[in-house]
């Protein structure tokens, strides 16, 4: 019932993020989708991931989500290009050595009570002049009614929407974390004057952290246990 309700409410946004941001991916890329999701876009966009060559490896906080994309996975045969783990990314340890060319957050950023620790986590997994991709809706007027409606949609839908992101608030945040905005493209405009948008940014590495500690007590996952989310 969960995956019928994701695929009936965001199957064309799954079908937008996927599109733009797979063919936005060099060929060989080894990629992190955080929040992959329950792999429904597996079934149009697997023969692209094959013919570019691209590594991806995919966490996800929900187990029915995994366990209906490792099928997925299987059906189309793509064992050697994707690869999924149950883990927030607040607690995700990459394999000692493996970096990525992009961190890909496809409408999972919004979900996450501490955005400045997810791009401080995430920040040495990345290979030099690796980009972090960004895909969700966007706002430019601050609006009262969405800030209390779009949180709250979870209930009704069982989907977890996450709260508003506006356009200033987003730029800040990156600006704060020293990531420049390499690509920013309108994809399609929504609801409530809200966008589509794929974000791309360069963040500055070499901060002297490591990649692969565990993270500090306290923050072993702020996600939100196995809600649905709207991957």
């Amino acid at each position: 019932m969960l995956n019928y309700l994701y695929k009936l409410i965001i199957d064309d946004v799954t079908d937008i993020c996927y599109g733009n941001c797979l063919n936005f991916f060099p060929r060989g890329s080894r990629v992190l989708d955080v929040g992959i999701g329950n792999g429904i876009m597996l079934e149009a966009y697997h023969r692209l991931i094959e013919s570019k060559n691209l590594d991806i490896t995919g966490i996800d906080i929900n187990r029915q989500y995994l366990k209906h994309c490792r099928k997925m996975i299987h059906r189309y045969g793509l064992e050697d290009s994707v690869r999924v783990h149950y883990a927030a990314v607040e607690s995700y340890v990459p394999p000692e050595n493996e970096y990525f060319d992009y961190v890909l957050f496809s409408m999972s950023f919004m979900l996450f009570d501490d955005q400045h620790y997810v791009l401080e986590r995430i920040r040495p997994w990345l290979k030099r002049g690796g980009g972090v991709v960004f895909f969700q809706t966007m706002f430019k007027n601050h609006s009262l009614f969405l800030d209390i409606v779009k949180p709250r949609l979870k209930y009704v839908t069982t989907i977890d929407f996450g709260r508003v992101t506006y356009e200033d608030d987003f730029y800040a945040l990156l600006g704060r974390k020293d990531m420049t905005v390499t690509e920013d493209w309108l994809l399609k405009r929504e609801w409530f004057n809200g966008e589509y948008r794929l974000i791309v940014s360069a963040p500055e590495n070499g901060n002297g952290r490591s990649a692969f500690n565990a993270p500090p007590a306290g923050n072993e996952c702020a996600s939100r246990s196995d809600q649905a989310r709207p991957r």
